[in-house]
């Protein structure tokens, strides 16, 4: 059997997007190009100093009836291709339409969160129906989460067009720390919907509890960076809080995490889920947090850790995972155990494979 030509579309090809793209382009069955939006390169990974197993193409958008898009020149990019992935975007129902109804076509799927990811993951009664049909309509739909997927298999006529390919980045494997865990860690951007000032407000109410070696460290930056530096000089935490900066590096991420207790994100649980598992930390978030679906890999008590959204719950949840150090070592364990595992992004490049070849 020849190659698969297959062409996944993209608004842009974030970098964290790259490593599986290399994955699913190494399979000698599989022909990849990558292509994004026109406009977007500003967004794009280092597509230039990577090497990559994958061809990368642009494609031009034209809105047309409002926020809806056309593809310039559709016919032509696709020419050629045996699988077209298109992302999980309805502005973009038009040229998949377009190409459904073709009377001899190729094999076309979306590929996406498949609800929308504000205010945990909610249902949207009229863009969840456009969604199912589509599902029906084409060669299926390939989602983040086994969440999602049963929604969808419970919804859609036909439920064997429903499939995952677990939502991961790739991570450097390090062995699973035993050192003493002295941090409360939050790794990525400053942003004010995630909310950090409750973590840092929790952290200050409990600091009289915890013992005195106990930390509040923050990987990251943005635009909350100086209110939460000013929140934790004015009550007085100083000397518990630590800041540093943005870090890529797995490796001088992993020399903080290694000895961290828990990794928070109040709000926003997406991709540092499985970035804080694979280096063997367990994640605590709100049950009600943002999310692309990556929440769902947190197992309470097993592979992590939930609280209500609250304040006053935070404060008691982090009490507890200090506390009890024992238990919050064998999370550890597992959440290390479940990425590298069940969620590593070989595996999620392997669900590709395994799809467009068959």
């Amino acid at each position: 059997m020849s190659d698969r030509k297959v062409l996944i579309l993209q608004t842009a090809i974030m970098h964290y997007r790259i490593p599986v793209f290399n994955l699913i382009g190494q399979h000698p069955g599989v022909k990849l190009t990558v292509a994004y939006e026109k406009g977007m390169e500003a967004r794009n990974g280092k597509l230039h100093l990577e090497g990559l197993d994958f061809n990368v193409v642009s494609y031009e958008n034209k809105r047309v009836l409002g926020s809806l898009k056309k593809i310039k020149h559709l016919r032509r990019l696709v020419s050629g291709y045996d699988v077209v992935i298109f992302p999980g975007d309805l502005h973009l129902i038009l040229p998949i339409i377009s190409l459904l109804l073709q009377r001899k076509r190729r094999r076309i799927y979306f590929w996406g969160i498949g609800l929308s990811s504000e205010n945990s993951l909610r249902e949207s009664f009229l863009k969840d129906k456009i969604r199912f049909l589509l599902t029906d309509l084409s060669d299926g739909t390939i989602l983040y989460s086994s969440h999602v997927a049963e929604i969808y298999r419970k919804k859609v006529l036909k439920p064997g067009k429903v499939f995952v390919a677990h939502n991961s980045i790739r991570v450097k494997k390090f062995p699973l720390s035993e050192e003493k865990r002295t941090k409360v860690l939050s790794i990525g951007t400053f942003k004010k919907n995630k909310r950090l000032s409750d973590l840092v407000i929790a952290f200050g109410n409990i600091i009289d509890r915890i013992p005195e070696n106990i930390t509040l460290d923050f990987i990251g930056d943005g635009e909350e960076g100086a209110i939460l530096q000013q929140l934790v000089e004015q009550n007085g935490l100083s000397g518990r809080v630590n800041f540093w900066g943005r870090i890529e590096d797995d490796e001088k991420i992993y020399a903080i995490i290694r000895n961290a207790i828990v990794s928070v994100s109040p709000t926003q649980a997406g991709l540092s889920v499985l970035h804080a598992m694979a280096l063997g930390c367990p994640f605590l978030t709100s049950v009600n947090a943002i999310t692309g679906g990556e929440k769902f890999n947190i197992k309470e008590n097993y592979t992590g850790y939930y609280y209500n959204g609250q304040v006053s719950d935070l404060e008691q949840k982090l009490l507890n995972i200090i506390r009890d150090e024992k238990t919050n070592q064998q999370i550890a364990h597992n959440a290390y155990d479940f990425y590298h595992k069940e969620r590593s992004i070989e595996q999620m490049a392997q669900s590709f494979i395994d799809l467009v070849i068959k």
